[in-house]
């Protein structure tokens, strides 16, 4: 197997002052819409289990949760983590949470139903890792079960929307988006300065390009298919171009 990258910024990008941006930024109803693309799309039986990596604060597993699914939650920031096991235990969810990075955690083969990898992050690796994270979510998937995340870095998505520089405005917080785009690998590398009652924080972090051909590769190596590729979680079919892209894998058996 190929050895992980042993160094990625973006997992220190959640340890300050972007772990509170990143929840002001989901829309109201985003989360409640994605898990019915998510139930619908593996399909979810009743009581089907799903692992949710790079879970963030628990937003589609505590609804998944919710639902009836038992959920293992995976993320490296511990406030994330205490947060969801402390929400799991106030409303009596099946969610186990696990610290820790996405590329270590090694869950038993053919366990679930569906792995999520939601919020962007799936384009947080290098080509590298991201043929080892593919590999370890194929065998954590029993046959037929699916593998869902969403993006706006994927090729089709940034080729048409990328921004050198982008103000954005939310509620306690000004921040400016820096961003490069590099090659060898594909990347867009990006400086945030978040501007608050607090001070100004500079955060920074890159997002690896695929094209959805490229992803393809990734996926049949890990024993995987792509099943399909839309644009909301609607399901409204994806077209080059669009804002987001909503992509389902399938594995073979």
């Amino acid at each position: 197997m190929t050895p992980r990258s042993l160094d990625n910024i973006n997992d220190r990008f959640f340890d300050g002052p972007y772990r509170e941006v990143w929840r002001r930024t989901i829309p109201a109803g985003l989360t409640e819409a994605e898990c019915d693309f998510i139930q619908q799309s593996a399909p979810l039986a009743p009581g089907a289990p799903v692992l949710d990596l790079l879970c963030g604060y628990g937003r589609h597993a505590l609804e998944l949760a919710r639902r009836g699914h038992p959920v293992t939650a995976v993320d490296n920031s511990a406030p994330y983590i205490d947060e969801i096991r402390g929400k799991a235990t106030e409303e009596a969810l099946p969610v186990e949470a696990v610290c820790a990075a996405a590329l270590d955690y090694q869950p038993a083969a053919g366990t679930f139903d569906a792995v999520l990898c939601m919020g962007n992050s799936f384009a947080f690796f290098p080509p590298a890792d991201t043929a080892r994270l593919c590999a370890a979510i194929g065998r954590a998937l029993r046959p037929g079960g699916c593998f869902i995340f969403n993006s706006w870095t994927i090729a089709e998505v940034a080729l048409r929307h990328y921004q050198e520089r982008v103000w954005n405005e939310l509620e306690g917080y000004k921040y400016l988006v820096a961003s490069r785009w590099l090659h060898s690998p594909s990347r867009i590398e990006s400086e945030h300065t978040l501007v608050s009652g607090q001070g100004v924080d500079t955060l920074r972090g890159v997002d690896y390009i695929y094209s959805l051909n490229e992803l393809e590769g990734f996926f049949e190596a890990a024993g995987l298919q792509l099943d399909g590729v839309w644009s909301t979680p609607r399901r409204r079919p994806f077209r080059p171009g669009d804002a987001v892209a909503y992509v389902v894998a399938k594995k073979f058996g």
